[in-house]
């Protein structure tokens, strides 16, 4: 395969997302150039507007600054031996610059075996021909097989389209420089996957797409391939690819374990290799608060998120053994400070739900909790969160638009209806903020159905038939199965990031059976397919996933912001008010999340195989390709694997293009920063303290 074959075509990348929002490590920069009076030795030395900054590479400095190494105003300048060059492009490396309008920085590019390429800093600056910076512009033509670790550099990792987005063939391939099908639907590499151009780079495409085939079209394919990377990098949440609920066990010897009743851990394995332990206290059910119509038990792990917890210590790590290592310090630190600080009960046969694990062969003593603080091993905290159980409230009856009588649903009350809601508020390290509302009653379902505008609150009477193809009895909620969340994302500086409304298969087939026409009651997305009746075949999960990112469109925080803030009212320090949800119909027609979804909505799909152990006998249960346990005894509430994804987009023209799988469920490995870890006492929850705190300070 020759080096212009590599470098044709339009291939995928995958990117990855750290609470939401990192930028995908491509491991290129471009090069630019000055002024042409400004010092040549900025001229390669400069990136702008890279995709990631090379390390020890610093900013653009001020134009004419003098002194730097090869300045031409230095009374000598180093000579060099090269060759003269050919004449023929495939034999000669020719430097040159493209103009960048609007600034005063040129774009430098490179031309090898006949292909322009935009300059990577890195190659220029390691492997940069002696004496380069002293030549007359015109002059800068090499022979190739001269300066062959230059040439190496720019062609390394840029290969054809591969699956794996860590592939070292392809990692810095970028948008061709050459011919393209610009009739085609507009799509591009970066990096080892192809995906489409998405609404947002619309500027940044105009410009690729008009430039000539050449050094023009190179120059423009590196400010493309950053906005595809940013705008991809903004849009998608991470993705849970693997997941494990708690355990009971008499001998766990893995990550996972479950204290009491109303405590426990989940793992979580992201597209981008990371691993996420959550460490959970159950909810404290107060009168008339059974929890069981937001997850069943105290805490279950449903596929639209945990509920049933009052607390959530959620870590990361970057690799099984510092996860590993750090649940076997939390064990015994966990136990240990029960142990100092509870009475001694009697334990229960483990077939029971309330387990306690044998006392260890020596009792722990406050020293020793104290020691064991100060033990703590690698960890990131990467958020805390809490929630309450609330009541979410409609006023009034539903209108579910023709061929369907009026809804009857279980929490009717003096004509509206009342139901429990789980009310989230996490707290991330980066200093972002995210609520959610997540329900498995139908009161979940309707604060979506608020926040969109249309059906089931607003008139429609040019729809005559269901797509649902049901008789419609109008007793969707006395049936209702399935879960809903809705989230909003503020940015660290409170600005309005994200918008995600999730449903599961269950709530859709829930909709599709009573009739109900999910064309009009839902936002654009949630569809009624021919896939229901797979989605029924035991062992599989679906999720359907409605984002609005208000990164990528900027002008939807004024439009849309003020619903969002009166359905999510936040405190003056920007947490969420934890309070009782209230809906009021609407006798309008449409809405504008409704409206704005249609344009703007980012959709992704997920489908899991489940696997669920309820008794004994977990033997051979895997998990990461590892034996998960080795017990006596276990009972495992949920293990699930991503088989499926796609993510649909609106490209650049305005068109829907959907790409699988979805570039966060494959995503390029997570490079943790130099930060990342810290061994200062978490005061992580356990059964007798709340996270926050330390033995020493209860």
């Amino acid at each position: 395969m020759t080096r212009r074959d590599r470098e044709a075509g339009q291939a995928l990348t995958e990117y990855v997302a750290v609470i939401g929002l990192l930028l995908l490590v491509v491991g290129i920069v471009f090069a630019a150039a000055t002024p042409v009076a400004a010092d040549v030795s900025e001229q390669w030395l400069c990136a702008v507007d890279p995709i990631v900054k090379e390390e020890g590479v610093d900013g653009c400095g001020d134009p004419g600054s003098p002194g730097e190494p090869g300045d031409p105003g230095d009374d000598e300048s180093p000579g060099d031996e090269y060759s003269p060059p050919t004449g023929s492009c495939e034999d000669d490396v020719t430097f040159d610059f493209v103009d960048k309008p609007d600034s005063q920085w040129d774009t430098a590019v490179v031309q090898i075996d006949c292909v322009w390429y935009p300059g990577p800093t890195i190659c220029f600056s390691a492997n940069m021909p002696e004496g380069h910076l002293d030549r007359p512009r015109e002059d800068r033509v090499y022979r190739e097989d001269e300066i062959q670790d230059f040439v190496d550099c720019v062609l390394d990792g840029r290969g054809e389209p591969k699956d794996d987005p860590n592939d070292e063939s392809c990692v810095a391939t970028l948008p061709t420089s050459e011919e393209f099908d610009e009739d085609a639907p507009p799509k591009v590499q970066v990096g080892c996957r192809e995906l489409p151009v998405p609404k947002g780079c619309e500027q940044e495409w105009a410009a690729y797409e008009d430039a000539e085939p050449g050094k023009e079209r190179a120059a423009r394919a590196g400010e493309l391939a950053n906005c595809v990377t940013e705008k991809y990098g903004s849009m998608e949440l991470p993705c849970v690819v693997e997941a494990t609920g708690h355990v009971d066990s008499t001998n766990v010897q893995f990550l996972f374990f479950r204290w009491g009743d109303s405590n426990g851990t989940l793992i979580e394995k992201l597209g981008d290799g990371r691993i996420r332990i959550h460490i959970l206290k159950g909810v404290e059910f107060g009168v008339g608060a059974s929890g069981s119509d937001v997850g069943g038990t105290p805490i279950a792990f449903d596929i639209a998120g945990i509920t049933g917890y009052a607390e959530d210590y959620t870590y990361e790590f970057t690799d099984m053994q510092k996860a590993q290592d750090w649940i076997n310090w939390y064990k015994k630190y966990s136990l240990s400070a029960e142990i100092v600080s509870s009475p001694p009960t009697h334990c229960p046969p483990p077939h029971l739900s309330s387990y306690c694990p044998p006392p260890p062969a020596h009792m722990p003593d406050v020293g020793d909790v104290m020691d064991l603080q100060d033990e703590e091993p690698d960890h990131h905290l990467v958020a805390t969160s809490t929630s309450d159980i609330k009541k979410v409230k409609l006023k009034g009856g539903l209108k579910w638009g023709a061929g369907v009588g009026p809804v009857e649903l279980k929490g009717m009350v003096d004509g509206g209806y009342e139901g429990e809601i789980q009310v989230e508020d996490r707290q991330w390290s980066d200093g972002s903020v995210t609520a959610t509302y997540t329900s498995s009653d139908i009161g979940g379902f309707l604060i979506g159905a608020e926040l969109s505008g249309k059906q089931p609150f607003t008139k429609k009477n040019d729809k005559e038939t269901s797509s649902g193809k049901g008789k419609g009895k109008g007793q969707v909620g006395m049936e209702w199965k399935g879960t809903t969340s809705t989230s909003v994302i503020w940015d660290k500086d409170g600005k309005l990031s994200k918008l995600t409304i999730a449903m599961d298969d269950q709530v859709m087939k829930t909709l599709y059976k009573a009739g109900i026409d999910i064309d009009v009651v839902l936002p654009y997305g949630f569809k009624a397919t021919g896939g229901y009746s797979k989605q029924e075949e035991e062992g599989t999960l679906s999720r359907t996933e409605l984002i609005i990112d208000f990164n990528q469109y900027p002008e939807l925080r004024e439009k849309l912001g003020p619903k969002i803030d009166e359905i999510f009212p936040r405190n003056d320090d920007g947490t969420l008010k934890k309070g009782d949800v209230e809906i009021a119909g609407e006798d309008e027609e449409g809405g504008e999340l409704y409206e704005a979804a249609q344009d703007h909505a980012n959709v992704r799909e997920l489908k899991y195989d489940m696997d669920k152990v309820t008794e004994g006998g977990g033997y051979g249960l895997k998990w990461e390709g590892l034996d998960l346990f080795k017990v006596d005894f276990t009972s495992v509430d949920e293990n699930r694997t991503l088989s499926e994804s796609s993510f649909e987009v609106t490209d650049v023209d305005g068109n829907k293009q959907t790409t699988s799988p979805a570039p966060q469920c494959r995503a390029k490995d997570f490079e943790a920063p130099d930060d990342y870890y810290t061994t200062e006492f978490s005061a992580p929850p356990t059964p007798t303290f709340s996270g926050g705190k330390s033995f020493g300070n209860p």
